[in-house]
């Protein structure tokens, strides 16, 4: 069931900022949207608040047209990433705040508030004011807000962004088990891509006025189908490469300077059928392996020699740029794995985990 609605809205500033922008999301649905810096994702929840007016287009909460609705009206509950706290009002105050305007009974609206203070970790702030406490807990505070109402949308601007990480990762774990966050729809917003790929039952990936792309996140992050979709979600980003096709003796490879890479045969038969000669290579930095000792080769693979330019350690996993032919490719390694400036490493890549996209408009061109 639709629970929340957007039918090709529009809204720019001095220039376009969403343009025709549509979208369904479910009762229930716990949907991330993505996307760098400056994009459009925290207009877009302005505008499905009310907080904006829409230049174009129609916005449906529950089947009604709320799209010249006031805000006061629309019953939604937003978390603003800038916290937004009343500074004259303590924590429990401001948690408080719409339990009290919607008139609720002293002691359910004291339950409640100690309810989310305690799942927040600021049950021991809740008699200071906003002055005497940190940004951390401010944005804790505000988050309690808008879990203590019972709006009909839930709109979540990157509210644990200025937490730190021990705190993030249980947050990100409790969304998976709010009940209130189940009984109506949330949108989220985050450009982090680790969050979007834990928390969203889907995710859409925000761009070019729109959402590019949306889906679960296994297939979003295994078949992007752009290259602006490739690159923001995943950390490290995607190797990308400029290459040429090629077909010497019925082998086809794909050309990047010196570096002469083999193209999968499934992959070339759609290629040579589009008429494609020249693209972009992506290949994930977690299908690059370094061959370590005697390892055997793997069917299919290619195993080519590198030096390593930067290594950073980072615990569960290493992450390593490396030269190869002269061109940087970028590789995940294991965490028990050191590697030292200039080293000489050999590294395997599986042309079957390749993906290529269009030099122009960068969309991806295998199906």
């Amino acid at each position: 069931m639709v629970h929340l609605e957007l039918n090709k809205i529009c809204k720019g500033f001095d220039h376009p900022v969403i343009d025709r922008l549509s979208l369904k999301v479910d009762k229930g649905e716990f949907f991330v949207i993505v996307g760098p810096s400056g994009i459009g994702k925290t207009t877009l929840l302005r505008c499905i608040a009310g907080l904006e007016k829409l230049d174009e287009g129609e916005i449906f909460i529950e089947g009604d047209n709320v799209t010249n609705v006031p805000p006061y009206n629309r019953n939604v509950a937003m978390t603003f990433e800038s916290y937004a706290l009343y500074p004259h009002m303590t924590v429990f105050e401001n948690i408080a705040n719409p339990l009290k305007a919607l008139k609720k009974e002293d002691s359910l609206i004291r339950s409640r508030v100690y309810e989310i203070a305690e799942l927040l970790q600021i049950d021991g702030l809740l008699e200071r004011k906003p002055h005497e406490i940190s940004g951390g807990q401010k944005q804790r505070t505000a988050l309690g807000r808008t879990l203590a109402a019972h709006p009909r949308v839930f709109l979540l601007d990157e509210p644990i962004s200025h937490l730190d990480a021990k705190i993030r990762a249980e947050l990100r774990t409790q969304f998976h088990t709010l009940e209130a966050l189940r009984e109506v729809s949330t949108v989220y917003v985050t450009h982090d891509y680790a969050e979007a790929l834990s928390l969203g039952d889907r995710i859409g990936v925000m761009g070019n006025g729109g959402l590019v792309q949306i889906g679960t996140a296994h297939e979003i992050y295994e078949k992007p189908n752009s290259l602006f979709v490739a690159q923001h979600l995943g950390q490290p980003s995607i190797n990308s490469l400029e290459i040429d096709l090629i077909e010497e003796a019925e082998k086809p490879s794909a050309i990047a300077g010196s570096l002469k890479l083999p193209v999968d045969l499934n992959h070339w038969e759609h290629l040579k059928r589009i008429n494609i000669t020249k693209c972009t290579l992506g290949i994930r930095p977690q299908f690059v392996k370094v061959v370590n000792g005697d390892q055997s080769s793997e069917d299919n693979s290619l195993e080519l020699n590198g030096m390593v330019e930067v290594y950073e350690a980072l615990g569960a996993y290493g992450v390593m740029i490396t030269s190869v032919v002269g061109q940087k490719l970028t590789v995940l390694t294991d965490p028990e794995d050191k590697y030292d400036h200039d080293e000489n490493i050999k590294i395997r890549i599986d042309p079957s985990t390749f993906n290529y996209f269009d030099l122009n408009n960068g969309v991806n061109l295998i199906p």
